[in-house]
């Protein structure tokens, strides 16, 4: 191992511990079950994003495992079942016959951070609920009210994205990842040119 390789290597625990805190900061509280997702307006108080009745409702499941930096797998309704989330793409780190990409590790461990194996969930759907794959495409977000999506692109580690029309969530992911590419945080610091 050079040096290089070292440094990155150790360097690598107390980045993504960076990048873990600063995204719980930056995405900050999201749903109140009440609302259903809300955003924050200018004055400083929560306001429905949409009318939730126009899409299925949320389900709660249970984090069984992270797969890479924008999926996971959950239990619902006593089944496994794998769950792209909406609005972001993080870099690969585990596709097969594809190479590993920068930071695609580090997003997959701040995903680990942010939803620990037995975590309860809340999944929010938008028009399509499942992708190509069979995926069920869903935001998830955590008992607290952290919106994990808005969370990994506020810590630069995965960028905006549509997928059909799924739009429902993206003002807020675009919102976190403008900040991140404001703060040169994770894939706009540099570190992946």
């Amino acid at each position: 191992m050079d040096r290089r390789t070292s440094s990155r290597a150790l360097a690598a625990p107390l980045v993504v511990t960076a990048v873990i805190v600063g995204a719980l900061l930056i995405a900050g509280p999201f749903v109140d079950s009440s609302l259903g997702p809300v955003a924050e307006v200018a004055d400083g108080n929560a306001a429905p994003v949409d009318d939730a009745a126009d899409y299925p409702p949320p389900r709660t499941a249970t984090v069984e495992r992270v797969v890479d930096g924008d999926t996971v797998v959950v239990v619902l309704d006593g089944e496994s079942v794998r769950v792209r989330l909406l609005n972001v793409d993080s870099p690969e780190s585990v596709k097969p016959d594809s190479p590993v990409e920068c930071l695609g590790p580090e997003a997959s461990a701040a995903l680990s951070g942010l939803l620990p194996v037995g975590t309860t969930v809340t999944l929010e759907f938008d028009r399509e609920t499942t992708d190509q794959y069979g995926r069920m495409l869903a935001a998830v977000v955590t008992s607290d009210g952290t919106f994990v999506t808005a969370a990994l692109a506020g810590a630069g580690l995965a960028e905006p994205v549509v997928y059909g029309g799924n739009d429902r969530f993206l003002a807020e992911v675009e919102r976190a990842a403008d900040e991140a590419r404001s703060a040169r945080v994770g894939l706009w610091g540099g570190v992946c040119d």
